[in-house]
């Protein structure tokens, strides 16, 4: 989820979230699904198509898993990981 959020902090196609959070068609679907149902992500139609976008709540659970990724593991968080800084998400405006 953290993942697919993490891709839709600019607006995204299905076909993008896929790519990037490496993902078949139908979890894609699923997840989508899921994240815009609880809230967490915003489907937008732009020009004919549809894009999902992370809304602020969706943003504060990456910061959230981000923390709590490097509470566990340190480790496993390289410091040039886009998901490494909690606060990328929380300068955008939705």
């Amino acid at each position: 989820m953290a993942d697919v959020l993490d891709c839709c902090r600019s607006p995204s196609s299905k076909s993008h979230i896929m790519l990037r959070a490496n993902l078949n068609s139908i979890v894609a679907t699923r997840m989508v699904e899921s994240l815009t149902e609880t809230g967490l992500l915003d489907s937008v139609h732009d020009e004919g198509s549809i894009v999902y976008l992370a809304t602020p709540k969706g943003a504060g659970f990456v910061s959230k898993y981000v923390e709590l990724q490097l509470l566990i593991s340190p480790g496993l968080v390289p410091a040039e990981s886009k998901m490494n800084n909690p606060n990328r998400l929380n300068s955008l405006s939705f």
